[in-house]
């Protein structure tokens, strides 16, 4: 897995623009980029963050350099918020039903508002989810319910909890049924999941075994589903940061 260079972290000469777009009490930031795109990224936040969790300068400059020198292209990213505003229980419980909820309002309010102030109506083969910890849990959901919406599916240190919290280390193999499960309800459209973790992640023991049985079911996943392993990568937006750079080339190639 390739580090970030030092200077992708500066300021880049060519920023990409920051919004405030606001929906019903709420609201989410998008970056546009300094060239014109045709995909677009939604990006969501670990447990206990919120819309700027991502939205941050080193962040931010990394994806600057990286379309100005042309790793990959031009691409709209979407930081949004599973909480309401006026959430102050924010433990694993609470947010795991906050997140369970988020495919609705994805569907009925940010991806409509997004695509109406873009002036563009991605289809799903170029509309991608991703997701930090309770972010990836989120990304997750998305799939059991939005297989329709997204085409491509980033979970970064994070299981699916369709079978409870941390489903995905104790009901492996149902949590991998009820993903397939999905796909076949759904249509079996065609999906892409590349999930991201490192090997001393606190939640590697929940993701692992998920994947070990979503590869048990090679007519739903085979090579459908990547996952990368980073030895010694750590529960943090700083290693995430470190997957981004070397996934965002896969979503938006060049």
């Amino acid at each position: 897995m390739k580090a970030i260079p030092e200077s992708h972290l500066l300021p880049c000469a060519t920023p990409g623009k920051i919004e405030r777009l606001d929906y019903g009490n709420k609201y989410f930031l998008l970056y546009t980029p300094s060239a014109p795109a045709d995909r677009i990224l939604y990006l969501i936040h670990g447990g206990g963050g919120d819309q700027h969790a991502f939205f941050c300068p080193p962040f931010l400059n990394m994806v600057d350099h990286m379309i100005a020198v042309g790793e990959m292209a031009p691409l709209y990213i979407v930081s949004p918020c599973f909480y309401d505003p006026a959430e102050t229980d924010k433990t694993p419980p609470s947010s795991g039903v906050a997140v369970a909820k988020f495919p609705a309002e994805l569907r009925e309010e940010i991806i409509p508002l997004a695509q109406a102030h873009t002036g563009r109506a991605f289809d799903r083969s170029r509309r991608f989810i991703s997701g930090f910890s309770m972010g990836a849990v989120a990304t997750w959901y998305a799939f059991l319910q939005a297989l329709d919406l997204f085409e491509g599916y980033l979970p970064l240190s994070g299981d699916c909890w369709i079978m409870g919290e941390k489903g995905g280390g104790s009901h492996p193999r149902e949590t991998a049924a009820q993903l397939m499960e999905a796909w076949k309800r759904q249509g079996r459209l065609p999906f892409h999941i590349h999930a991201w973790i490192g090997d001393a992640d606190i939640a590697f023991p929940n993701l692992d075994p998920q994947i070990r049985a979503m590869r048990e079911y090679p007519d739903a996943f085979g090579e459908r589903l990547e996952y990368s392993v980073l030895p010694g990568g750590l529960h943090e937006y700083e290693v995430i940061f470190r997957y981004l750079y070397n996934a965002l080339p896969e979503i938006a190639p060049v």
